[in-house]
C-alpha cells in the first residue's frame, strides 16, 4: 500500500491521469503511477511506457545503456564520469592484449567489476540504506558459493578441456559438461539473493533486491574466476604467448560480455524477489524468463566453445546474449519500478529532482521527467527532503 503523508492542501493545478484514474500534480508524467498525461503516438502500452525508461530521463526502454541499467541509483551528474570509468577500463583491455600482457589483462576483467560497484555503493549512498551487515553478508555469501562452484567443478572443467583438445568432433559428455556448467553456475549465481531474501532486511525495494542480485552475481564471479585462474599462472597460456587477436577477443569476453550478463540476470532475479506492489505474479514471471534467456545464452555459448567455433563467432554469441541480457534487465525493472507500491509521498511539499533538476511534488514519480523516486537512495531522498527547495512548485509543460 502507498504510504501518502498529507500535511497541508494540494497543489492548485491538477489533472487526471488516463491510466490510473486519479487526479494528480499536473506534468508530463503521473506522480502517482507513473504513467504519461497525455499519451502520444509511438508510446507503446502503458504498463510499460517503452519511450520512457523509469530510471533514466529520455531512455527508451529497450536502449542497452550500460550505465542507466547497472547503475540506476546514479543521478544525471555522475553518470558521465562512470561512463568514462567504463572507457577507461576498456581502453585497459584493448592495450594489455595488444601488448600481450595476459596477466594483467585478466585482472582488469576479474576485478574491474566488484570495484565499479563499490564505487557505486558509495557514490549513491546505498551504504546507508541498509545495515552494514547485510552488504558485508551479500559480499561474504557471493564469494562463498563462487568457490564452492569453482572447487565442485574444477575436476570436470579440466577433463572437459582435455576432451576437447585436437578432437575434431566433441563428444556427447564434453557437449552435455559444456552446457550443464554454464546452467549451473547460472543457477548458483542467484544463491545469493535467495539467502539474503530469506533472512528479510528491512528494506523491501525492487531496486535494493537489484543492487543485492548484482553484488552476489559479482562476488561469485570474482570468486570462480580467481580460483580457476591460480592454477594457470606460469603455464604456456598465459605467458604472452597467443595472438593478439585473440586476446582482443578473449578480453571482450571476460572483461564485457560475461560481467553484463551474469550481472543482469543476477539483479533480475533480485529485483523480482524483493519486488512489493501489485500483480506480483507478473515480476516472479519475469525473473523465471530472464532465467530462461540465461538458460539458453549460457548453453549456446557452452556448445559453441565446445566445438571450437572461430573466436569471432563465439564473441559475436557472448556480445549478443549480453545485450538480449541487459535489455531484458531493463524491461523487467521497468514493469516492476511502475507497479512498485511502497514509496513514501508528501504530495504537497517540493523536492528538487535529481535527474531533471525541475522542482516538483515529492511523489512516488517526477511529474516533469517521470523517474521513479526509488531511482535514488534512500541516504539521497533523505537529505533532499530535510533542504528542501522554496516551497514552489515548477510549471511543466506537457
Amino acid at each position: 500500500m502507498t504510504e501518502t503523508i498529507d500535511n497541508g492542501p494540494h497543489p492548485a493545478t491538477t489533472m487526471p491521469c488516463p491510466v490510473c484514474d486519479h487526479d494528480v500534480p499536473a506534468g508530463r508524467f503521473c506522480a502517482r503511477c507513473g504513467g504519461r498525461l497525455s499519451p502520444g503516438a509511438g508510446d507503446g502500452p502503458a504498463w510499460l511506457r517503452v519511450r520512457d525508461y523509469a530510471a533514466a530521463p529520455g531512455e527508451n526502454v529497450l536502449q542497452p545503456s550500460v550505465v542507466s541499467t547497472m547503475f540506476p541509483h546514479l543521478p544525471s551528474r555522475s553518470r558521465a564520469a562512470f561512463r568514462l570509468v567504463l572507457g577507461l577500463v576498456a581502453v585497459l583491455l584493448v592495450v594489455f592484449s595488444v601488448l600481450q600482457w595476459y596477466i594483467p589483462m585478466i585482472a582488469v576483467a576479474i576485478f574491474a567489476p566488484p570495484i565499479l560497484v563499490a564505487l557505486y555503493l558509495v557514490e549513491t549512498g546505498l551504504l546507508s540504506d541498509l545495515p552494514r551487515w547485510v552488504w558485508i553478508l551479500t559480499a561474504a555469501l557471493g564469494t562463498c558459493v563462487g568457490i564452492a562452484w569453482a572447487v565442485l567443478t574444477s575436476s570436470i572443467v579440466a577433463e572437459s578441456y582435455s576432451l576437447g583438445l585436437g578432437a575434431e568432433v566433441p563428444t556427447l559428455r564434453l557437449i552435455a559438461d559444456a552446457v550443464a556448467i554454464p546452467f549451473g553456475a547460472l543457477l548458483a549465481i542467484q544463491v545469493t539473493a535467495v539467502l539474503i531474501r530469506l533472512i528479510r532486511p528491512p528494506v523491501q525495494e525492487t531496486l535494493h533486491g537489484f543492487v543485492i542480485g548484482v553484488i552476489g552475481a559479482t562476488m561469485f564471479t570474482v570468486a570462480t574466476n580467481i580460483v580457476r585462474m591460480v592454477p594457470k599462472i606460469g603455464e604456456t597460456t598465459v605467458t604472452g604467448d597467443q595472438p593478439v587477436p585473440d586476446l582482443l577477443l578473449e578480453a571482450g569476453v571476460r572483461g564485457v560480455a560475461e560481467p553484463l550478463t551474469g550481472l543482469s540476470l543476477g539483479g533480475l532475479v533480485g529485483a523480482a524477489l524483493w519486488y512489493v506492489g501489485q500483480r506480483r505474479r507478473g515480476p516472479l514471471l519475469i525473473g523465471g524468463l530472464g532465467l530462461l534467456i540465461g538458460a539458453a545464452a549460457y548453453s549456446c555459448v557452452g556448445i559453441a566453445q565446445a566445438y571450437q567455433l572461430p573466436l569471432p563467432l563465439q564473441f559475436l554469441v557472448h556480445v549478443v546474449f549480453a545485450v538480449v541480457a541487459i535489455v531484458a534487465l531493463r524491461v523487467g525493472l521497468q514493469v516492476m519500478m511502475l507497479r512498485e507500491r511502497n514509496a513514501v509521498m508528501y504530495p504537497d511539499q517540493p523536492i528538487l529532482c535529481p535527474w531533471c533538476e525541475h522542482v516538483v511534488p515529492d511523489t512516488a514519480f517526477c511529474a516533469a521527467c517521470g523517474v521513479t523516486s526509488h531511482a535514488a537512495s534512500r541516504t539521497s531522498r533523505d537529505t533532499r527532503r530535510r533542504e528542501r527547495p522554496l516551497p514552489v512548485i515548477e510549471a511543466v509543460e506537457q
